[in-house]
């Protein structure tokens, strides 16, 4: 609520200041205001804090989707019939192709899980998937603050029966998902 109240002040400062006008000095610090590509950035010098007030992203089921696919086709890497990886030499190789799309904390916790590299390559430990999140299948979804979201879906499929998944998004420049956390109740 207080954060609704703020950033509606904030819309009520950028209207009624004029474009041209671009520093109001007050008694205790400065205030500038500047409008660039389609935002208004706020800063308060004296207390050096700056928000953004910009046409947010707001994260959509096909965003979700996704990313959600983009991590699980990185995580299944094509192999020789030896289960060697093809692409990839190392676990560190393969970890950094995740980094445009989740966090290293996520990478680990299941690259270290299927993966295992030998003095000859990088090798899948053959298992099946993780139970995943399933387009098509009802989910929560849950901003807990601007551009941070919380997804939880209940699923139950034949080979991984009952589970529920949740899902740590955050928004990067731009509006790209990018996965922060997964874990499973």
């Amino acid at each position: 609520m207080k954060q609704l109240m703020f950033l509606s002040i904030i819309a009520l400062l950028v209207i009624t200041i004029p474009f041209s006008y671009n520093q109001l000095n007050a008694e205790h610090g400065s205030l500038v205001v500047s409008d660039q590509h389609g935002h208004f950035d706020l800063t308060e010098n004296k207390s050096q804090m700056s928000v953004t007030a910009e046409t947010e992203h707001e994260l959509t089921h096909e965003d979700i989707v996704s990313v959600m696919d983009q991590f699980m086709d990185q995580l299944v890497q094509d192999t020789a019939e030896d289960y060697r990886v093809l692409n990839y030499d190392t676990m560190e190789q393969l970890k950094e192709s995740f980094s445009n799309f989740a966090s290293s904390d996520v990478t680990n916790q299941f690259v270290d899980y299927y993966y295992e590299e030998q003095n000859d390559g990088l090798y899948i430990i053959p298992t099946a998937t993780p139970p995943w999140f399933i387009d098509g299948v009802d989910y929560e979804k849950v901003e807990v603050e601007p551009g941070h979201y919380l997804i939880k879906q209940n699923n139950e499929t034949e080979f991984d029966g009952e589970y529920t998944i949740v899902i740590e998004l955050q928004l990067k420049d731009g509006g790209q998902p990018y996965i922060m956390d997964i874990q499973y109740e």
